[in-house]
Formats: structure tokens, sequence, C-alpha cells
């Protein structure tokens, strides 16, 4: 599990001797492909790690041809009418004439294609044709025979058909969704008209959650009859009106399943779509004890479900048919509780899913539970509504009482047992054998397996209940037990056992209890994610009550015959913003996918903390807050984009921030950085707001804004900071109604003060000047990126400063062209322990440190990130650099710029972990970046070093004890890369030090110039600002030297 931590640390210092360097090699570059033309295609990118394999083990890919798709095609061929919704206005039906005449244009191009490929590559099988949505086709390729597909005509890029994992009553409620509800005629024809499509595992359809209460009447018809395939013994109703199995790429791959229909073997797609659009029911018993009345957030939207997911997983190919189905279906909202989407550019799904939004269909998907690490969250398309998990006001609380008299509370939702010998059986990873707690309470710690497995386990030794608890603080969780049994939020229990092992205890039966609310779940993933703010809202994910299979396959999902469950996941909290979508969609029928999603952001809650209940939230935790659907109702104003400008402008580094979303990110904040938001009064009346900005460094303009009825208006957002130091910081715009009855809206905004890859320095000779007297201050931009830039540079001053000369300077830069590492053997051996204290590190984690400056591929770097698994991060790292997996060559794909003494898959925890020296050696300073990691799952540690020389001549070495190799590995790599993902890696165990040298490398261009500036009025506080425009960076990049200016003396 990733888990993403980024820690800053700091060096020690410690001499060793050592030897000296040896010579070097290189090895040639990787080949480029060339960007489609077509506006879907120009945003699609091949998955390079797809690219390196020499076997021939038949594995599923997805191609995107150089067509837009039906949902998303605008126009410009000739003889082919525009079909995309967004700009005909008309929903897809897969019977429009034009719609029919460009997919039988499509049709043709696939044939070219496929005729090309039986010709070149007849080995390869066609799974999947993708014409609604994404534009490609879904094949099965023998490993080896990938980079082929780039040469056929027309394929513009390779993807991963990936198996992504689904993620996982009185929250209706919480969220405010209970008075809209009221709004649309109370809470069972609450969203009616409104159809909601679940991407899922499927659904139990005869569940009461999901029968015909005889209030929605009958769903639109279409030109063909809608599917209902449940399986035998089930006809779909007014509420439940479709369903549909997409397992075709699934079971090319994992060959069975327990339901090939919709219906649902696992538990987790009847409690997102009872979640989202579940019946009113006054009864939900689970283990017998009444937990009800519960209800979904739209009870009144209809059910189209789609399964996507087998026992195993959920193929990226598949939900790319669903959603192109959902979409023909006339599906208005999409709930997907599943993973995936963290680079949107090379997932079908997230592709898929713009499309969707293109078509007028409301997305939203879970961030992920690999919290509280920053990096962590999924679905980073800003086309796509991404939802945090937070708790809500209700829980089920036990309470676990020792003979000894002492009590602890925890979670649950089963019955009570009592009193019984305490024991204890660490994790409860194995079955136990029969017997071996026979009438005992087993004590199992959290982690290493399934929840509800550990219960599973220890049963199956005799044991009567579980007490299962947390390590270190976290949430805790309300599961479906195979035996009774308490969750603790902490290991509060380890010290009791410890003082009193002999104890008995009782568990007390779960029972309704209030909790705290707006409180961020510890697995919640986090921002920050991609060039849009993610996550975009909060929502409840933990204990929620809904619907369950009564026949789960899995030990995972409890025992047998139980309606219901109270579980958590982003997985469920995705569902109540899909159900929240789909009661606005009914009170405003006319609103678009971005409005929907403005409407639920800017209108969000923002008193939330983190998960150690005292810190205040921030939008990385969040977005914007917790959704607030009743005041989302009517939020007066709208902020929402096109999905053509999408389209240009999601992935461009420079110009994303101007996206007209309902939030700004900044991860490049060079000084000054402009962007603009068009508002939509969405109401009949004149609306007028006064703008304000929470953040000194944040403003806002105009200081007031009037919009007329439908019409619209531009605000003026700018972010100015001097500080340079690339830490996030968070502010926020609110914009108060002056009329009554409309809530105050806010837009969070993200904001990271950091130069781009043209970067500016400005240094004067001296500090204080006497009036009349003059000093030159030099001025250096450097292109540091592998494009070539334009600059404009212009130098400024106060009254009390006067400059002379130089001000204002115009270039055009080159672009870097990085040194290509190579790697040769040494003999003589580096490497000793450094004797400095080690920072431990877990399983897929990372650590930051800021060293002194050294060079790598011609470059100069003053940061390195080190990786639990075995290699270096040269530069700014992120969580997004981690990966367990080494590659087979070098890549482009994320980690580049990569120092690798033996990638592998390893993990810190019980070892000792990293140490970071300075060490002087052969009259050298270098960092010392020493590894004492274990093989994942084992206990045999595997130590080596990697040593970089400081200052500007370059100089790499990898270093191992001769008595202690590193080994035992199933798959490693040896290696180096530059930032353009060239080099050389190696999978060959290493039996000597291995120097890295790099070659063929260039610096950037460089404009060095100087100006003279001469005092003229007596300051304590003149400046001297320079400011840099260019291309390749958002925003103005600001560097400002302060001077004193002194009266003659």
């Amino acid at each position: 599990m990733i888990v993403g931590l980024v820690i800053l640390a700091s060096l020690s210092q410690v001499t060793v001797n050592s030897a000296a360097h040896a010579a070097d090699q290189k090895i040639g570059p990787v080949a480029r492909e060339e960007a489609g033309r077509t506006a879907s295609s120009r945003i699609a990118r091949t998955d390079r790690a797809l690219l390196g394999r020499n076997d021939t083990e038949p594995i599923p890919v997805l191609v995107k041809l150089d067509h837009d798709p039906v949902a998303s095609y605008r126009g410009g061929i000739s003889g082919y009418a525009a079909t995309s919704p967004a700009l005909t206005g008309r929903r897809l039906t897969g019977s429009d004439a034009d719609e029919l005449a460009y997919a039988k244009y499509l049709e043709q191009r696939e044939t070219r294609f496929t005729d090309q490929l039986t010709q070149r590559l007849p080995q390869v099988k066609v799974r999947q044709r993708l014409r609604t949505v994404y534009g490609g086709m879904a094949l099965t390729v023998p490993a080896n025979r990938v980079k082929d597909l780039l040469t056929l005509d027309s394929v513009v890029a390779v993807q991963k058909d990936e198996l992504r994992q689904p993620l996982t009553d009185s929250s209706s409620q919480f969220i405010g969704a209970d008075r809209v509800q009221q709004d649309l005629g109370g809470a069972r024809r609450a969203g009616k008209g409104v159809l909601v499509g679940i991407l899922d595992t499927g659904a139990w359809p005869e569940h009461p959650s999901f029968a015909d209460q005889g209030v929605l009447g009958t769903p639109p018809t279409l030109s063909r009859r809608r599917p209902c395939d449940f399986g035998e013994g089930f006809t779909c109703n007014n509420k439940l009106i479709s369903g549909q199995a997409f397992l075709d790429s699934y079971l090319t791959v994992h060959e069975t399943e327990t339901y090939t229909t919709a219906r649902d073997s696992d538990g987790h797609g009847t409690h997102t779509a009872s979640t989202t659009a579940g019946n009113v029911l006054e009864s939900a018993k689970v283990f017998g004890v009444e937990r009800g009345p519960i209800r979904g957030v739209a009870p009144g939207a209809w059910l189209a479900v789609y399964k996507v997911c087998g026992a195993e997983g959920c193929m990226s190919s598949d939900s790319a048919a669903a959603i192109s189905q959902a979409i023909y279906d006339g599906v208005d909202v999409v709930n997907y509780s599943i993973s995936g989407g963290t680079d949107p550019f090379t997932d079908p799904v997230e592709m898929a899913f713009l499309d969707a939004y293109a078509a007028g269909v409301f997305v939203a998907a879970s961030a992920g539970n690999s919290g509280p690490g920053e990096g962590t969250v999924n679905h980073l398309s800003p086309w796509v509504t991404t939802v945090a998990a937070s708790t809500q006001t209700r829980a089920f609380e036990a309470t676990l009482t020792f003979s000894n008299g002492q009590k602890l509370t925890g979670a649950s939702i089963t019955a009570g047992v009592g009193p019984a010998p305490v024991v204890r059986n660490g994790k409860c990873l194995e079955p136990a054998k029969a017997g071996a707690f026979l009438g005992k309470i087993v004590v199992c710690e959290r982690g290493g397996n399934a929840r509800v497995d550990k219960g599973w386990n220890v049963k199956r030794g005799g044991a009567v209940g579980m007490i299962l608890f947390n390590p270190t603080l976290q949430d805790v969780e309300t599961d479906n037990h195979w035996l009774p049994a308490v969750h603790l939020p902490d290991n509060a229990i380890v010290s009791i056992l410890d003082s009193a092992p002999d104890l008995t205890a009782t568990i007390s039966a779960g029972v309704k209890a209030k909790g705290r609310g707006d409180v961020i779940a510890g697995f919640s993933s986090r921002g920050p994610g991609g060039l849009a703010l993610k996550p975009d809202v909060t929502a409840p994910g933990v204990q929620i009550l809904a619907g369950h299979t009564p026949k789960p396959t899995e030990t995972a999902g409890g025992p047998p015959g139980e309606l219901f469950q109270a579980i958590a996941g982003t997985s469920m909290s995705s569902p109540h913003v899909a159900g929240a979508a789909a009661l606005l969609a009914a009170k405003r029928p006319e609103w678009t996918p971005g409005q929907l999603k403005s409407a639920l952001m800017t209108t969000a809650l923002t008193d939330v903390v983190k998960e150690d209940l005292t810190t205040p939230a921030d939008p990385f935790d969040f977005g914007a807050g917790r959704i607030a659907v009743d005041k989302a109702a009517q939020p007066g104003l709208t902020i929402a984009e096109t999905a053509e400008r999408m389209l240009r402008y999601a992935d461009d580094e420079v110009n994303a921030i101007n996206l007209n979303l309902p939030s700004v990110n900044a991860p490049i904040m060079p000084g000054r950085l402009r962007t603009t938001r068009v508002v939509r009064n969405d109401t009949n009346q004149l609306l007028t707001y006064h703008l304000k900005s929470a953040d000194d460094a944040v403003t806002v303009s105009p200081a007031v804004v009037t919009v007329a009825a439908g019409k619209t208006a531009s605000i003026q957002i700018t972010i100015s900071s001097l500080a340079n130091d690339a830490k996030w910081r968070f502010g926020s715009v609110t914009l108060t109604p002056v009329l009554g009855g409309y809530p105050t809206l806010h837009l969070p905004v993200a904001y990271r003060p950091s130069q781009g890859l043209v970067t500016l320095t400005s240094k004067c000779t001296a500090e204080r000047v006497e009036i009349g007297d003059s000093t030159e201050c030099r001025v250096k931009v450097a292109n540091t990126g592998y494009e070539d830039a334009s600059v404009s540079v212009s130098t400024e001053t106060g009254p009390e400063l006067r400059l002379a000369s130089g001000a204002i300077r115009k270039a055009d830069l080159a672009g870097v062209v990085p040194g290509i590492p190579a790697l040769s053997k040494v003999e003589d051996r580096r490497f000793k322990r450094l004797a400095v204290d080690a920072d431990p590190i877990g399983d897929e984690e990372i650590l930051t440190y800021d060293v002194p400056s050294f060079t790598y591929a011609g470059q100069s770097y003053q940061r390195i990130g080190v990786v639990s698994n075995g290699y270096l991060v040269i530069g700014t790292a992120t969580s997004q650099d981690i990966r367990f997996e080494p590659p087979t060559e070098v890549t482009k794909d994320r980690p580049n710029n990569v120092l690798a003494p033996y990638w592998a898959d390893l993990d810190g925890t019980g070892a000792d972990g990293i140490r970071v020296a300075t060490v002087q050696s052969e009259g050298k300073t270098w960092i010392v970046v020493e590894w004492q990691v274990n093989l994942y799952g084992t206990d045999q540690t595997q130590v080596f070093q990697a040593w970089l020389a400081t200052g500007a001549q370059e100089s790499v070495r990898f270093a191992y004890d001769a008595d202690a190799l590193p080994n035992g590995a199933k798959t490693f790599a040896v290696g180096a890369e530059n930032a353009l993902g060239k080099g050389e890696l190696v999978s060959v165990a290493p039996s000597n030090d291995v120097a890295v040298a790099s070659s063929g490398g260039r610096p950037g261009g460089m404009l060095d110039f100087s100006v003279t500036v001469t005092g003229v009025l007596p300051a304590a506080h003149a400046a001297v600002t320079t400011s840099m425009r260019s291309d390749g960076v958002p925003g103005t990049t600001l560097k400002q030297v302060k001077f004193g200016v002194d009266a003659p003396r």
C-alpha cells in the first residue's frame, strides 16, 4: 500500500576512507512517439511501462486511435455532423441519424486498423470496440509485441487495461439531503426523473432498497429494450430499471466469476447503489438487531447497474464499455467507487469519463483509501468530482469491560459476548487450529489482512469473540464480523494486558451512539494531485449503513444472510455525492455536470478537522469541504467549464490554472499569478456579491460584482508571494450575497510559491548605498526545462532608487539537453557503514532530504527523495514516484531522474531504515545515502549505499558490502535514468561497486546581465524588483533585492 509519507530530514556528517572513481560507459536514447491530431488523441499518452517486456504472455491493453468518440466529436470531418451533446445540446440515443453516420465512419476506420493489425500482428485478439467513449479498442497482445502496436496507422497511444479495485440512514440527513428531499415531493420521490448509473460489483436485485414502491412511474422508453440481466428469477421494475454485466475483458484474464450477470456476490455494489439511491426503509436489521430506518440520498431516482468488477477487481476496458452503455441508456449521474485515475492521460477510464462529461453525465469517484500520506489521491481529472471521506454524527459503539474494572470503548455492530478469558494472537493472519482459542476472546492487531478475515481466522480456533485494536490512533469500523467483536481506536489494550495478562472481559452489544461528525477519515487519500485541486469535496464515509448481498463469496464479506452492513471507505462517501448530484439534477435538470459540481463545491462546509481531531482540515484533505446539499440546491452562482476547453488545457502546465473550475490550484506560483473565473447567475433575480479573500497573499477583484439573471461576470484572482520555498499554502475566496436566501460561496485556493522551469535570480554588489552612489545588480535567467523558452525581463524600483541602465531585456533560451547516465563496474570498494542515526522508513514510503549542491546528468540539484524500494529520485519527488516493481528498461514513466543501487520490493518496517550523511573522502565532500531495509514480507535485510559528490563535477557511485551483497528479490534492477527517461537499467545482481557517469548533456540557455541602481532618496527599506514572463512558466516570476539608502555622510 502506498502511504506516500514525505519527511524533510537534516544531514549529519561523518568521515570515512574510500577508493577512487573508475571509468564509464553509455547507452543510446529511447525512441519517442508523435502526438495525435484529434482533440482526444492529443491528451492520450502511452504507458511506456508496457514497452519493456520481452516475454510472450498475452496481456490486455487498450489502443487509442486517432479519432474522437461519438460523445466528444464536435464536427470538422466533411460529411459528418457533430455528435457531442456538449455542442448539439441533445442526448445521445444510438438511433440519431448523425450518430449512426459518424459511428459507421468510426467502424470503417476500425476496420482499416484491424486489417493492418491482422496482417502485421496476427496473434493479437480484438476484445472490445469503444466508439461512444474513448475512441479505441481493447486488445489482447503478446507482451513483447506491444511496442509494435505504435507502428500501426492511427494508433496514438497504448495503455494498460488495468485491474482496478473497489474502494471500500443518518448520513443523508447529515449532509442536508433531507431538506432537499422534502422540496422534491418527499423522500420517496426525491430524485424522480433522474437515472443513476452504478459501476461496481453489481447489485443484489431482490434487496428491499431496490424494490418498486409504486411512486416512481415508468422510466423513459428507448429505441431498444433496456437490458435486465440479473439471472433467472428477477425482472426489473420501476426502481431498478436495468442491469448488465461488462466482464468481457475480466473473464479473458480470470475465466471464472460467481455471477456473470449483474448480480452482486461481493456486497460492495449493493452498498454503493443503496447509498446513492436506495429506497426509504423503516427496517434495516443487522444480526437480528434493528438498525433502521435508512434511506439513500436520492430515494426517488431510478437505478441502472453496470457490473464491471469481478472478485479480483475491475478491468479498465470493461468500465469504459459500461460508460458508453450508460450514456446511451440516458444515465444522468454515475458513481464510480473504484480506484484509478492517478494519470488521467494514460487512463482509458478517465478519458471515457471526459466523454461522459461532454455527453452531460456527472461522475462522482472515490478519492482512495491510501491516506493520510500526501499525494495519494485518485481520480485527478478536473471533469470528475473526486470525493474524500469524513465522519457523520451517528456511530455504533460497544463497551469492552475487563474483570479488573477497566473499560474501553470501540466500534461494533455485532452482538455481545462474555465474560471470557482474553488472549493475544498477533495480527491473526492465519486460520487457527481447531480448539486453539476455545471459549476465548482473542485480541488481534489491525493490519496485514482484512479485518473481517481476522475474526474468521480466530473463530476457526473456537474463539467466541474478537478485540481488534489499531496499533496507532486510526478510524474504527463496524464490519459484519463472524463473531462478536469490538474495534478499538488505539493500542491502549496492550498496556492493560501487559500489566494483567490473565484478565477476562465482556464485549457489550453494539448500539447506536452520537459520534463526532466532520472528521476526515485517516484512510482518506490526500492531495496534492496533478494540475487540479484534489480531492474536490468530502462526504460521510465511516460506518455507513446500507445494503449488502446475503450471499457473499469471500470471507471478508462476513457471514451470509445479512442484507445490511455498516462499512467505511471513500467508496461509501462517493455515493453520497452521486446521490446529491441526482437530487440537484432533479431540481435543476438544465444544469451541466460542471454546474452540479460547482454547486456542491462552492457551498460546502469547511468546519472540518483532520484525523487527530484537532488540526483544521485543509483543501488537500477535503477539497472545498463537506457537501451541504440544501445549500447546493440554490447556490445563486455557478462556475463551470466545458469539455472542449478541458481537452485543450487539462494537461497544460502553464494554462491549466485558467480552466473555469470552482477551485484554484497553483503547483507553480513563481511570484505573481492571475487567473479568471466566470460566474453565471442561475436565478431569475439580479444578484450582487461582496468578494473577499481570507489570505493576504490572495486578492480578488472587483470587490463587488453584480450579475443579471442568466448572465455571467468575470472575477480575477491574484496570488502573490516572494517566499519561493516550495511549501504549499491555502487560501479561500468568498462571495457573500447581498440578497437574503442565498448561501455565501467560496473557492478553495492552493498554491506553492516556487519558480518554474525558467528560473530567475538577482543579486546586488551592495545592500546599502548613499544618495548619489550606484551599485550593480546582476540578473540571471536560466532555462532548466527541456523545451526552448522565450523570456521578457524587466527591473523596477521605487522612488528611493533610480535605474540607470538595463531595465528591460528579451531573449529566446534553448532547452536543456540532460546527460545520459551509464553504468560501469569498479573493482575497488567504497562501502562503509555510516556512523549516524537512521531515519525510520516503512513500506512504500519516501523521505525527502535537502542536501548540499551536487551534479547529476549535467544538472545541479539540492534535494533528493529516498524511496524505501532502493532508489533515489533526484530533485523534488512525491509519493507518485514510489513504485515497488522495478521496470525492465528505462522509460519516460514516473519515476524519472532515478539512481537505483538496488530497486526491488523492499520494506523498512522492522529494519533500521535510511541513513544520510556528508562524508569527506579523496579530497571531496560526498552525500552518502545508506539503505538498511528488508525484502518485503521477510526479515532478510538488504544494505547498500549511493554516493554523490558535491559541487559542479559529477561523480556517482553505488557501493555494496562485500560480505552482505543485496540478494533474494525475485525482480530487481540496478541503474540510472535522467529526467527524460534515458539511461541504463540492468537486472544483474551487484557483485562490485558500480559507477554512474553521464555524457552528452548541455545546459539550457541563459540570459545574464546587470543593471545599475543609484540612490535618490533616504529609505530604510527600498527594493529592486525584477519580473520575468516566459511562455514556459505560469504567471510572473519575481525576485526582489532589498536595499537601504543613506544620506551622504
